[in-house]
């Protein structure tokens, strides 16, 4: 959810009850509390969540949730969060995690700290600031190699197109450019934005889609090739949003609701970087914005988030298989 809807205020949430869902959405088992702008990650077959609003006051959780979906059960991790964000990029690699930015309190302040929970770890430990000015919140994220790469996002000047890179055997922070890039890491994006949503493909190309610009919801699409000089602009996604609910299967980008200015979508999106071609599936069963999504299990998660524009927390969880869109 973005910032600067905040002054929309509280609103009455919908009293009615959301359809049952069917495929290839399912329900699974609520949260054991409310999350709004949380971070997910998938941590082996389990899903992690972490900070995030939970009360309409602007609350942010410091519990840890775990969610294993062959069980369908969740449990509270005993280690608590760090410390309290909201709009964080939570990342697994090699059985750790890690927790990079994010935005503290009600003031959406940015956040330079990042975390490290080894595997099997008992404590988090402080791993290298993000580089002065260039703190960030609500970050597009992609994993690769050895790398976390920060897209975009929110620092204290506002939208960004700046790249972190963030090495993880040697903890050390890259902001990328033109002339400061490794061969197989980003150019900064085309146009600042928060919200977006990013992948990469097995070839090494990048891609970038939507969020939130300077002038509202963006829809467009780029590449970037390996060793491309620039991003190249790609079909345009059908329905322009930022926030949206994303994560890779089967080597395609599902982006799942999401913010159009003031209003809140269901509206749940394919895309297919071999065919340059989005698809519109079926749709989410209720409206859902500030609800992260990770990848378990060949599955996409979606947790929490709001119906409408306003900070109302919810637990629900949604489940959404892509092989449920195929014909058969």
């Amino acid at each position: 959810m973005h910032r600067l809807i905040l002054s929309i205020g509280l609103v009455a949430c919908a009293d009615n009850e959301p359809p049952a869902p069917e495929p290839p959405w399912t329900q699974r088992a609520d949260a054991p509390t409310p999350r709004l702008e949380a971070s997910a990650a998938g941590l082996g077959t389990k899903l992690v969540v972490l900070g995030g609003f939970e009360t309409p006051t602007l609350a942010i959780s410091r519990e840890v949730l775990q969610y294993d979906p062959f069980d369908d059960l969740w449990t509270v991790m005993p280690l608590e969060a760090p410390a309290a964000v909201t709009h964080a990029a939570l990342a697994s690699v090699g059985g750790s995690l890690y927790l990079l930015g994010g935005l503290e309190g009600s003031a959406f302040v940015p956040s330079g700290k990042a975390y490290r929970l080894p595997a099997l770890g008992t404590a988090w430990e402080p791993l290298a600031d993000l580089p002065a000015g260039e703190e960030r919140g609500a970050a597009a994220v992609v994993v690769s190699s050895g790398h976390i790469f920060l897209m975009g996002g929110e620092t204290s000047a506002g939208f960004t197109s700046s790249v972190l890179d963030y090495h993880v055997a040697s903890n050390t922070w890259t902001v990328l450019d033109v002339e400061n890039r490794p061969p197989l890491a980003p150019l900064p994006l085309p146009t600042p934005r928060s919200h977006a949503a990013a992948m990469r493909e097995d070839d090494g190309t990048f891609i970038l889609a939507g969020g939130n610009g300077p002038q509202g919801p963006l829809g467009d699409t780029y590449a970037l090739p390996l060793g491309a000089p620039m991003w190249e602009l790609r079909a345009p996604m059908p329905t322009a949003r930022g926030g949206c609910a994303y994560g890779v299967l089967y080597g395609k980008l599902v982006c799942a609701g999401g913010e159009i200015g003031p209003t809140v979508t269901r509206a749940v999106e394919v895309y297919d970087p071999t065919l340059d071609e989005w698809t519109s599936v079926a749709e989410m069963p209720v409206e859902r914005a500030g609800a992260p999504g990770a990848i378990v299990a060949s599955r996409l998660y979606v947790v929490g988030g709001s119906q409408t524009t306003a900070f109302e927390p919810t637990t629900t969880l949604y489940e959404f298989d892509l092989l449920d869109t195929l014909p058969r």
